[in-house]
Parts: structure tokens; sequence; C-alpha cells
């Protein structure tokens, strides 16, 4: 089997850059090359199957805990905690579902729309900060701190720390870019550090001093029948953290920038009230930030028109197949009127967002409060946007311009 693995590795090589310093776009154009030549490719830079179809990645995603199992979850099958796996992202089976059980009555249809007050009032409060200006960085000073601040308050965290942990989240994700892996890496353990003595010390004084949140109720929590041990709070903690501050982040992001370059689509947005739900599925689609990795757990798995062995790592660039033709016309522009077909944005099967009402959500009040409040807007002049690759997708320097508005409280 190694022998006819490694064969099988040669005849599809093609390698791939998880960090490539490259455009979003640019990406997704070689995905989409891919698609057309080998959809089913091996980087030996990392060790790791690369899809590129909507078709592999669903019938991939579809199968967590029959074929595939989640960890590690890193593409390169490095450990963010060693031999530990991140709860509950990277386990699988009973475990994992008696996790989902316990967070699922917390993010259902109805406990999300009594959060609809609270989070309105925080994109105002953000709103509020630039809104005389007349321009702001987007992405600092909006798209980062608001999914940010809704993730601390729905955890009963204090409000105030939000831009501490959302930094060390950026880095946990991203990496420093452009810097050598060395850096990286150590830059990501010092993140690491840092979260886990502000979530040791929140529990510890949370345990003493309970209120009504997600927190109070996991040191209520049993799994197996045992209250959750200290560090796999730590781990379930980090996780939402990182799910809960960064997809809603990037998906504004690189919404706000392409809406900046295509002003008539921010005007059809709200064209009419029924074109909103729409709209926000759209954009989900067209960004589609995250990127996870599945592992083969049977004694061989279909990827593809591949029969691939125990312990062969699948790397899911989601943004690529919510880019397939196949089922999406003119897969990379933003039709606010296409016919609905599921993305994949979210992810699918047993390991699909526990958040997708949230994210959901958040989306929808932040695109509306905005366009309330600035109903106009343009990319400022010589101001360069970046993109990000990475674990998830994203941008930055999203500088916006637009005519000065007054404090909702002035």
């Amino acid at each position: 089997m190694d022998k006819t693995i490694g064969q099988l590795r040669e005849q599809h090589r093609r390698d791939y850059d998880v960090y490539a310093q490259t455009t979003i776009a640019e990406h997704l154009a070689e995905l989409a090359d891919r698609r057309e030549k080998c959809p089913v490719s091996f980087s030996a830079d990392g060790g790791f199957w690369v899809l590129s179809s909507y078709d592999d990645m669903s019938s991939v995603l579809r199968r967590n805990n029959r074929g595939f199992i989640s960890f590690p979850n890193m593409p390169d099958g490095s450990q963010a905690f060693g031999q530990k796996r991140m709860i509950p992202l990277e386990i699988d089976g009973s475990l994992h579902r008696q996790y989902r059980q316990i967070l699922e009555p917390f993010f259902s249809p109805d406990a999300v729309a009594k959060l609809e007050p609270r989070i309105r009032r925080v994109a105002n409060d953000l709103i509020d900060n630039f809104i005389e200006r007349g321009r702001c960085d987007f992405d600092p000073e909006f798209a980062f701190p608001y999914p940010g601040t809704t993730f601390m308050a729905l955890m009963g965290w204090p409000l105030e720390d939000a831009a501490k942990l959302t930094k060390w989240v950026d880095i946990f994700l991203h990496g420093i870019p452009g810097a050598p892996q060395e850096e990286t890496d150590k830059a990501r353990a010092e993140a690491s550090a840092g979260v886990h003595g502000y979530v040791m010390e929140l529990i510890e004084k949370r345990r003493t001093n309970r209120t009504d949140d997600i927190t109070s109720h996991l040191l209520e929590a049993e799994i197996d029948g045992a209250p959750i041990p200290l560090e796999d709070l730590f781990d379930l903690f980090l996780v939402m953290m990182l799910a809960g501050l960064d997809t809603v982040q990037s998906v504004l992001g690189q919404s706000m920038a392409y809406l900046g370059r295509n002003p008539d689509k921010w005007a059809e947005m709200f064209s009419s009230p029924e074109k909103l739900e729409p709209a926000v599925e759209e954009l989900l689609r067209w960004s589609s930030p995250a990127v996870p990795t599945r592992n083969v757990a049977a004694e061989s798995a279909k990827v593809g028109d591949l029969e691939l062995p125990k312990g062969e790592r699948v790397h899911c660039p989601l943004g690529a197949a919510n880019r397939d033709p196949k089922y999406f016309e003119d897969p990379d522009e933003v039709k606010f009127d296409r016919p609905p077909k599921p993305h994949l944005t979210f992810g699918l099967g047993a390991h699909r967002c526990i958040g997708v009402h949230l994210a959901r959500l958040e989306l929808k009040i932040a695109f509306t409060e905005l366009h309330r409040r600035i109903p106009e807007f343009r990319l400022a002049d010589g101001v360069e946007i970046t993109e990000h690759l990475g674990l998830t997708w994203g941008v930055e320097n999203v500088e916006l311009v637009f005519e000065p508005g007054r404090r909702e409280n002035a």
C-alpha cells in the first residue's frame, strides 16, 4: 500500500501553499485550474490532498464519522496542542454529539433571535465611533470588534477585553503574514499562552460567581456523566472564540471591499425588503473564508476518482467549492438573484457550523445598520486593500470614505 500511495501521490502531485502570498481571486483561479486538470491533487509541501470541486468537498464533509475524522484539522498534520484534540473541532462520534447537544440550545433560531437588540446596539456603538469623521478603517473599527463583542456578551465575558482576544485570534488563525514559519510559530504559541491564561483565570472566577450565560452553563454541564475537565473547557472556549470572532469578520471585510468597488450592489441590497437575505447568502457564498481538513479514518475512502488509504489528509478550500461552475453560473460574479443552491460556507455534515443562525443575524444587522447610517460610501484613494489566505481567508486595509453623519445619541 505504501508503494501504491506513493505512486498515486506522484501521479497527482501539484504543490499547494496554504499561506500563499497572493490575492484571493488569484488563488481561486489557481484552484479552478486544478478543478479542470487535476481536481484531487497532492501537495508534497505539507503532505496533504487538495480538493477543488463542490461534489468532492461535500462528499468528504458529509462523511464525518463514516470514513473520515476531523483530527488533525491542520492540512500539514500539525497539532495546535500536541496530541490533544481541539474540542469540538477535532472530535467526532458520541463525544462530539454530546458537546453539540450542550451548545445547540444557545444557538437555536429562537435563542439567537433574542440577541437581536443587543447585537444592533453593538453595531451602532461601533458606528458611533467613526460616523462623524466620514471615514473608517473598516476591519479594526467594525468588522473585528463587532462579532467579538457579540461573542463576549454571549459568553458573559468582560466586553472591554474584546480587542485583546480578537488580536490573539488573528495571530492564531493567520500567523504573521510574510514572516518566516519560525516567527509565525512563536507568535501562535504566545497567543495561545495568552488565551490560556485569560480563560483559566476567568473560569476560576466564574466557579464562585455563576451568571446566566454559556460559560456558567458549561461549568455545570457533564460529558459521559462527569463534569467537563478544566483543560477541555479551555479547548472548547478557544474554538468557540476562533469561530465566533473570525468568520463574520472575514465575510464583512470582503463584502465591504467588494461593495465599495460596486456601489450599485450596495444600493441593490436595499432596493426592497426581500432583497437583503438573498444578498447575505450570496456574499457568504462568494467570500467563503473557511478551509477545513479531514482525515481518512477507514481502511480506505473514495475521494473523487481516487481511493485513498487510512491516514491521508484531505484539505477543503470551501471557497473553491462555492465557485464551482457546475452549480453556480458565472461563479466569480456576485448575483443577488442567483437561483437557490446550498453553499458550503458553513461546512456540512456533523461539523456544520453550530453558529450559523447567529452569523446570519449578525451579518443582516451589520449591513442594515451600516446602510441606514452610511447610505453611500467608497474606498479611500491611495489605500491598497491587502488579502490573506491561511486557516481562514480575509482582507485588511478596507478604508471607507463617506458623508459624515451624527452619533445616535448626539
